[in-house]
């Protein structure tokens, strides 16, 4: 299930204000949302063939097979950010949970993480793209199982990516681990709440009066067979992608209008699949529960993520 309808099971108190959050992260808000195996670490199959069956007659024999699979784990990362709040703002608002307390300040916070998971599951660890220690992003994930498609040839440095995915429950996911409070951004008062003084110049010894809080939720990217993701590489004004691209690009993942075949690009990329004026593209989709949809590409939805971005290098293929 998407994170909406994810945290709406689960009762979730923040599900009002993250499925607000998503409306602007479209791989975030179509994504395939789990829970983790073991808190905090993931195992998963990874399936490498679909592998054969074959017939067998009445008395007949049958040759044993051995599953084409292997075992693999993920660990889930924090990403964080630490607020702090001068000592006179708390007056102000009397308690650090009065200033807390209030649906845009809450909001912001959280988006900013829910941003930062966005561009990881995306571009990984990459050191230029994505988040430093995070895990292997869509992006890493195409590139390392021969998925990358076509061969445009954009400069480095102002290409950008489409990229296919086919979301699958128990295959490919984003995982989370499973709160007892039901929230998926966790938030806890530095010191419980008392008043630090951090050295604010070792010079001269003067030290700041503020309260700290810290906002982080724990999240992995699990891709568990060769045909959950594939991409589009090198895209650029100069070299668009073509229709039979994109065609091939959905052949890789298997993809087919079944809810959960997705084809992410940016603003740009965008601009060049409407340039291609074919009669798959359907640029007014129909009904849809995402904000991000933006169209359709033989009934394949289309959406739109910021978080890719229109400077990648060649250092990504």
């Amino acid at each position: 299930m998407n994170i909406r309808d994810l945290l709406l099971d689960i009762k979730s108190p923040q599900a009002p204000v993250i499925s607000e959050v998503v409306k602007a992260l479209g791989v975030l808000e179509t994504a395939q949302f789990g829970f983790s195996s073991d808190f905090l670490r993931h195992e998963y199959e990874v399936l490498k063939e679909d592998g054969e069956a074959a017939i067998r007659s009445v008395n007949g024999s049958i040759v044993s097979t051995m599953e084409n699979s292997i075992m693999a784990s993920v660990q889930l990362p924090s990403i964080q950010r630490l607020v702090t709040i001068d000592q006179i703002i708390k007056m102000k608002y009397g308690s650090l949970e009065a200033f807390l307390d209030s649906k845009s300040r809450t909001a912001t916070y959280i988006r900013s993480i829910m941003q930062k998971l966005a561009q990881a599951v995306i571009y990984g660890d990459d050191p230029t793209f994505g988040v430093s220690g995070a895990f292997k992003g869509l992006r890493q994930i195409a590139k390392a199982n021969g998925q990358l498609i076509g061969s445009l040839n954009g400069s480095s440095g102002s290409c950008t990516s489409i990229i296919a995915v086919h979301w699958a429950e128990n295959e490919t996911q984003i995982v989370i681990p499973e709160q007892e409070n039901g929230n998926l951004v966790q938030m806890e008062l530095v010191g419980g709440g008392t008043l630090q003084a951090p050295t604010a110049d070792t010079t001269t010894g003067a030290k700041n009066l503020n309260y700290s809080v810290s906002f982080w939720t724990n999240a992995a990217l699990q891709c568990g067979s060769k045909y959950s993701v594939a991409a589009i590489k090198r895209i650029t004004p100069n070299t668009p992608p073509t229709a039979a691209l994109i065609d091939e690009l959905i052949d890789a993942v298997k993809g087919m209008a079944d809810g959960r075949t997705f084809l992410y690009m940016n603003r740009l990329g965008r601009r060049l699949v409407k340039e291609l004026k074919n009669t798959k593209l359907e640029l007014t989709p129909s009904d849809t529960d995402y904000n991000t949809v933006v169209a359709s590409w033989d009934n394949i939805p289309i959406v739109l993520d910021e978080m890719i971005v229109s400077t990648e290098t060649t250092a990504l293929d």
